[in-house]
């Protein structure tokens, strides 16, 4: 075959196989830099990936050209996924592993498919179509990934590592024997029937271990879920508290006014404004010691334990919302946002031994849903691309819950104060 045609051959090929692994790259990660930055990333391991089909074309035998091409491609995409997604590790070690299983069982199901439609079709055509027949494959279970998958695996903290390890480890013990089947499949050069029915029975316990490992994954969104409940359960019940104690000093109030009339009276003859004006302020203080910053019973819920927890820290605390009783976001929702917005700051403040003030804003502004909180921070803190390079379970359940509403999370550094600012579009 002429030099130009196979590298004709090679560049179409590269193209079906590139397209493959940007969409996985693009569906799977959770992306971690600049546009710009992501973009260039991801074009450098595609000029790789041609290079790489290029030279073994060119300079390997016939048998081993695809599997080491396409290893070592998806060995590069896999360290620009692992770099460039803001998962936690282990969780983004799974999606890769896996969508690794799923690329060897699609390039063996199109191995077969060019030995049944053109079992001696010259070299361009079998390369051409086996290219065809994977993307065909591989690209339908990418969309149904992001269809049905991603928006459950989004729900769940890529910092469980437990979980994420585990599963980890099965997707890797499958992906090492789809790869020496799939070199035994390119080897026999047709269809072997022990290798066919080998083949088969790995396929069908591939689905049935990603069966189980589905209904572990829906588990582990109902614990993540469970506990966004419970937290919202613990502000709820300090709002209720609160309210309670302030209802009962009030009533006091209303009931010991006779009281306070005599009192305010005689300090009136006595000609004590001052001692008047003192004594109607401690009043208006007891009667007003719960804050109710807006309609929505959650949001007060975690504004008013905040307020309580900063208290006792010894953190100044400034709150102002203006959300109604309805909202587009979830309770659960603002639970994962706003409270962990807030345990960081509070803990950041701790930490640095820190007066504060926390500053809380939360408001509808037009159709979007704007959460804003401010600390004072150490140098310690660190940001990439507007998010704290080092991140633990808080930061990844706000972004998890940003992403159902679309949002955009925001962190930046002024003059020694840190504000984090979430915008959503319920």
């Amino acid at each position: 075959m002429p030099t130009m045609q196979i590298i004709t051959i090679a560049f179409l090929v590269s193209l079906l196989f590139l397209a493959a692994h940007l969409t996985a790259g693009y569906l799977l990660q959770e992306r971690k830099y600049s546009v710009k930055k992501t973009a260039l990333l991801w074009g450098g391991a595609a000029l790789f990936l041609f290079l790489d089909l290029c030279f073994c074309v060119l300079f390997l035998s016939k048998p081993w050209r695809m599997p080491v091409a396409l290893m070592l491609s998806y060995l590069c995409f896999w360290g620009i996924f692992i770099y460039a997604s803001a998962d936690g590790f282990w969780k983004k070690c799974y999606l890769w592993i896996t969508y690794g299983c799923v690329f060897c069982v699609s390039l063996s199901f199109s191995f077969y498919g060019c030995y049944l439609l053109v079992p001696d079709g010259p070299d361009t055509l079998v390369y051409l179509m086996r290219s065809v027949l994977y993307d065909m494959i591989s690209f339908a279970i990418l969309f149904a990934y992001h269809k049905y998958g991603r928006p459950i695996i989004r729900e769940i903290s890529g910092f469980r590592t437990k979980h994420w390890i585990s599963l980890s480890i099965v997707s890797i013990i499958y992906f090492f024997t789809f790869v020496i089947v799939l070199a035994k499949i390119s080897a026999d050069n047709g269809i072997n029937a022990n290798t066919l029915l080998f083949f088969s029975l790995l396929v069908c316990s591939f689905a049935v271990a990603s069966s189980l490992i589905i209904s572990i994954i829906y588990q582990m969104r109902k614990e993540a879920r469970d506990e966004l409940v419970r937290q919202n359960v613990e502000y709820l019940t300090s709002y209720v508290e609160n309210a309670r104690k302030t209802e009962q000093e009030s009533r006091r109030i209303r009931h010991d006014l006779r009281h306070h009339d005599e009192r305010i009276a005689a300090m009136a003859k006595e000609g004590d404004t001052e001692g008047i004006l003192a004594y109607l302020g401690q009043s208006k203080e007891a009667s007003e010691s719960f804050p109710a910053w807006c309609p929505n019973v959650t949001v007060n819920g975690i504004l008013s334990s905040y307020a309580e927890k900063a208290k006792e820290a010894g953190v100044a605390y400034i709150a102002q919302a203006d959300m109604p009783a309805q909202s587009g976001v979830a309770d659960v929702d603002f639970v994962a946002i706003l409270a962990n917005l807030l345990e960081n700051a509070l803990n950041a403040c701790v930490a640095e031994k820190s007066a504060g003030p926390i500053q809380v804003h939360v408001r509808n502004v037009g159709n979007k849903t704007v959460i804003a909180v401010s600390n004072p921070c150490g140098t310690a803190l660190r940001l990439e691309n507007g998010l704290p390079a080092a991140r633990g379970i808080g930061i990844d359940s706000i972004i998890s819950s940003s992403v159902r509403y679309h949002g955009e999370i925001n962190y930046k550094m002024q003059e020694g104060i840190c504000t984090a600012c979430v915008i959503l579009n319920p």
